[in-house]
């Protein structure tokens, strides 16, 4: 349906029988080309270690220098099926 919002289970992808044989079966020599969660081959954001830097390295610690007060102040939920994450994170300083 139009406007309608959908997710791709990538893990689910490698399990096509059309495309694996045996998709169920480990097999450590199996050609994993056509596999959607490793992208023709395996891969990792390189921009996952560059954000994750700036954040850790960078952001909080000007935050913190900022605010010396700074400190949480409630629950802080975490929610998320594909990303996980904190949906409000209240603070107080």
């Amino acid at each position: 349906t139009k406007g309608e919002r959908i997710f791709f289970m990538f893990s689910s992808a490698g399990h096509d029988e059309a495309y694996f044989e045996a998709p169920e079966t480990f097999d450590i020599k199996r050609n994993t080309g056509p596999s959607l969660p490793f992208g023709a081959g395996p891969h990792f954001c390189g921009g996952a270690a560059v954000a994750r830097s700036l954040i850790t390295e960078v952001a909080l610690p000007k935050l913190f220098a900022a605010c010396p007060d700074l400190r949480l102040h409630g629950e802080v939920p975490f929610t998320g099926w594909a990303f996980r994450g904190p949906t409000k994170m209240p603070v107080a300083w």
